[in-house]
C-alpha cells in the first residue's frame, strides 16, 4: 500500500488481518515462540508462531475498514496470552522531532542494536515507524508510529507469555 497521510484517528487495529505486503522484517526466537515484526510502510504487523497456533496484531490504515484503535487488547491462543496496549500522544514539534531523531540515531547503529528496525515514509523526515524487540522472557515488543502533520506519536507495547 502506498504511503497515505493519515492521523491516529484513521488507524485500525486487527488481530485477524491476513498477511500484508512487507517492506522489511525482523524475526526473533524466544524459547518455543517465533516473532516476526513486519514493517508495512507507515504501519506494522506482528506475528507470533506458538506451539498452539499463530497470534497476530496489525496496526494500519485500511481503506476497507473503519478506524478502530483500542487502548488495550488481549487474546488467548491455546496456552499463550497476547496483551497489547496503545497510547496516542500529541506533542509540540520540537519534542516530536527529538523523539524521531533519537530513534533514527539508534537505527543507524542497528548492527550494534539488531532488535530495532526503523522505516521512514512520505515526504516528511519525521514520519517514521519503529519496531523494537524489548524482551524474550516474556516475549515483548514495542512500536512507534509518528504522524508529524498532526504532531502525533502512537506507541504500542505487546507481549506474549504462557497463561498462568
Amino acid at each position: 500500500m502506498p504511503f497515505a497521510d493519515v492521523s491516529a484517528a484513521s488507524l485500525t487495529f486487527r488481530p485477524d488481518a491476513p498477511p500484508m505486503p512487507v517492506l522489511d522484517r525482523m524475526d526473533r526466537d524466544a524459547g518455543p515462540l517465533r516473532l516476526s515484526l513486519r514493517l508495512l510502510g507507515a504501519s506494522h504487523q506482528a506475528v507470533v508462531a506458538t506451539p498452539d497456533g499463530f497470534i497476530a496484531e496489525t496496526l494500519a490504515y485500511r481503506t476497507n475498514l473503519g478506524p478502530d484503535l483500542p487502548e488495550t487488547f488481549s487474546q488467548r491462543v491455546g496456552a499463550w496470552r497476547h496483551r497489547y496496549e496503545c497510547t496516542v500522544e500529541t506533542l509540540p514539534v520540537p519534542e516530536l522531532r527529538r523523539r524521531v531523531r533519537a530513534l533514527r540515531d539508534r537505527a543507524v547503529q542497528r548492527t550494534a542494536e539488531p532488535d530495532l528496525l526503523v522505516g521512514l515514509f512520505g515526504g516528511d523526515p519525521d514520519a517514521l515507524t519503529a519496531l523494537e524487540v524489548t524482551g524474550t522472557d516474556p516475549l515483548s515488543w514495542r512500536t512507534v508510529h509518528t504522524y508529524p502533520q498532526y504532531g502525533e506519536v502512537v506507541t504500542t507495547s505487546s507481549r506474549v507469555e504462557p497463561v498462568s
